[in-house]
């Protein structure tokens, strides 16, 4: 791996916007005053600075030695000039021409690769007046147009949804992400109202806690966590930031609204609580185990022995018939949630699909016509054998069906479809019930969350579980009175002759 590609990519994977500095003068402290501000690094994380070049040809005898870099910084390696400063940083894609008079700048372009753009100084001053105190300074409309360029630049490489939008809720502008996103383009979206033009974010849905209203008003940065549902029915999560632009007499005029993807770190976050959850439950079952069900079997069993006495009236043949039957709820409720503790005693193998499927929905689904339940089944012909355990997999499809038919108390369809998606196979339950709300998609998988009210709430949690330690996953996708469908995704098992276990 070459050294630049280090810099290319942050920890979490994602790409940067790779920025090198050549020459010195003014425009660098300009330039340091701009990073140094808390809100550059929230509304531009992926832009990082990977190289400078205080002498863009090189220095000779007669030039002092190049002062140091501000504090802000002080990380960026020093190269002696602009062609060893783009050989080392190949992947640079701005490159910011910090001397004075611009002298350098053919000498800049020519060493630099044909994907980089150049800008120079007096456009770097006139962006950073702009972000630095909220105003354009004074100029043509050629530096106005460079400045605009540069910002539209910056803008364009962010992977985050960007808007820059007047207080009456016209679009000004926005970035390259967030047009494709909504599937129009810029022209048609600058001019319209944000509403008509974004009807799948929720940002304000509640005046009193929208963040562009904050922002309005208060003139400081605001931001809120939203969820919205995507067109496939899953939920996703949004960070939306507004930040103030101040207008003429310092009040707000206009707000740019970044609105970042927070799905990936919100799941993060709940697999990492629902670990916590799951060690808990684990000495909570331990301590039952002890202290319930020890009391619990002599009960049962004293129970069962006077149901067996003769000399019992009636009356108290019912009394003790109901003690048997609630102690032997508790023992079957304690021996839900002690299985569910303890890891599943999976014998992970290969097996085909279709029958595993076909028999659970055969199973299952006895006596449906009679409900009102029409079943489906339709397997793809190109499945592959995968990895997992073929019992346990008959768990997981008669939790979700047996959930599904509940879902659908007059009666409805049920569809269960099994296809291949590159090296997984997906096994989807959908049925045409009452769907579940969006803000309690992600408690349906915890465990004891029900909302039936003779159920342990064990079924979907004990189902991802399974799916989990076989090398799977859970999706679920819900709209509220259309139905929900959850799919099952298993490793297709690869041909590398490997033995079952």
């Amino acid at each position: 791996m070459p050294p630049h590609s280090l810099d290319i990519f942050g920890g979490s994977g994602e790409k940067r916007f790779l920025v090198g500095l050549v020459g010195q003068g003014p425009a660098l402290d300009i330039f340091a005053r701009i990073l140094e501000r808390p809100d550059f690094a929230l509304a531009f994380p992926r832009v990082k600075i990977v190289g400078w070049c205080p002498y863009p040809e090189g220095r000779t005898e007669d030039q002092p030695q190049a002062p140091s870099l501000p504090k802000s910084m002080q990380h960026v390696a020093s190269f002696p000039d602009a062609t060893a400063l783009f050989a080392a940083r190949p992947g640079i894609q701005l490159a910011l021409d910090l001397t004075p008079t611009n002298l350098h700048i053919a000498a800049i372009r020519k060493a630099a690769p044909i994907h980089t753009t150049v800008v120079t100084s007096d456009t770097l001053n006139l962006f950073a007046l702009s972000a630095i105190t909220g105003k354009f300074a004074p100029g043509g409309d050629e530096q106005l147009l460079k400045a605009h360029d540069l910002l539209t630049l910056l803008m364009d490489q962010l992977d985050d949804d960007v808007f820059i939008i007047r207080e009456d809720g016209i679009i000004v502008d926005l970035n390259r992400h967030a047009a494709e996103r909504l599937g129009v383009s810029k022209e048609r979206a600058i001019g319209s109202h944000c509403n008509e033009i974004d009807t799948t974010t929720p940002c304000c849905d509640e005046e009193s806690k929208c963040p562009f209203a904050i922002a309005l008003t208060t003139g400081k940065k605001a931001d809120r966590l939203f969820t919205r549902l995507d067109p496939s029915g899953f939920v996703r999560y949004l960070h939306t930031f507004c930040f103030p632009i101040l207008g003429v007499g310092g009040t707000p005029s206009q707000v740019l609204l970044l609105q970042r993807d927070a799905t990936e770190g919100r799941h993060f976050a709940q697999r990492m609580r629902q670990t916590e959850k799951m060690a808990v439950i684990g000495e909570l079952s331990t301590y039952m185990a002890h202290e319930i069900r020890n009391p619990l079997f002599p009960i049962g069993g004293f129970a069962s022995a006077l149901l067996r006495n003769p000399s019992l009236d009636e009356d108290a043949r019912e009394k003790v018939r109901i003690i048997f039957e609630e102690s032997r709820k508790l023992d079957d409720i304690l021996r839900n949630i002690l299985n569910f503790a303890r890891p599943t005693k999976q014998q992970i193998g290969t097996f085909d699909i279709e029958g595993v499927t076909r028999q659970t929905m055969e199973l299952m689904l006895i006596g449906s016509a009679e409900r009102g339940i029409i079943a489906n089944v339709t397997i793809a012909t190109d499945l592959p054998k995968v990895r997992g355990n073929a019992e346990n997999l008959k768990q997981c499809l008669l939790n979700l069906l047996k959930n599904a038919t509940e879902a659908m108390p007059e009666g409805g369809n049920i569809t269960l479809t099994a296809k291949r998606v590159n090296a997984t196979v997906h096994i989807c339950v959908t049925d045409t019930g009452l769907g579940i709300p969006p803000e309690l998609h992600d408690q349906v998988f915890s465990p004891f969350f029900t909302t039936k009210d003779a159920s342990a709430g064990l079924g979907l949690a004990m189902t991802r579980k399974i799916m989990e330690e076989a090398g799977g996953t859970v999706l679920l996708s819900s709209r509220l009175g259309k139905g929900t469908t959850v799919t099952l995704v298993l490793p297709a098992a690869l041909a590398v002759g490997e033995p079952e276990k």
